[in-house]
């Protein structure tokens, strides 16, 4: 049994029940931190994780508030395991992640290696992966500043300026032979 602020006591099946009927509530908070799309793996997670909880047996006074730390807490992975993911493609040696796994898909295909060459050959290894968690994780520049260490939202912003610049240059688009659609940098 949990107990819920006013104090009165829930099933494992009641308590979940209502953390599902504020499933829009937890996905603001998680929305908060971390791009729209991957709102709905977070929320998923968090869910699982506090479920997992409760069938252990431990107590848990408060569901929502410990929902709520669990969406900031899964949402706090989620944007450690992009970044790592970002410093693998950058190029950076990471450590190994025992951890949980979120699983972040895009075209890894011929197009995108050579779009890693010109990305590696013009840009510092901090716009590279800003550029990376920016274009291709579509995280937004909150999101990338928490995970990157940057001082705020803006720096990322101007890094990415930077980085656009850097990459619409005709020199670099000739000598590389990239073709720029719109701001990042599509394969051909």
């Amino acid at each position: 049994m949990f107990e819920d602020p006013e104090g009165a006591d829930r099933s494992i099946e009641q308590s979940i029940e209502h953390l599902k009927e504020r499933e829009n509530h937890f996905k603001k908070l998680i929305e908060k931190r971390i791009a729209r799309h991957h709102v709905e793996d977070v929320w998923q997670e968090s869910l699982l994780r506090v479920i997992k909880r409760m069938q252990s047996g431990e107590v848990i006074h408060d569901v929502d508030a410990y929902m709520a730390s669990t969406c900031r807490n899964t949402t706090t992975d989620m944007l450690r395991e992009i970044g790592r993911q970002a410093q693998a493609l950058a190029g950076e040696e990471i450590e190994a992640h025992k951890g949980m796994r979120f699983e972040v898909d895009f075209d890894h295909g011929v197009g995108f290696e050579r779009i890693q060459k010109v990305l590696r050959a013009e840009l510092t290894p901090h716009q590279h992966m800003v550029y990376i968690l920016k274009h291709y994780y579509g995280l937004d520049s909150r999101s990338i500043a928490e995970l990157v260490g940057a001082r705020s939202a803006g720096a990322v912003r101007q890094s990415i300026r930077a980085a656009n610049r850097k990459l619409r240059t005709p020199a670099v688009l000739q000598h590389r032979g990239a073709r720029i659609n719109g701001s990042p940098i599509a394969s051909e």
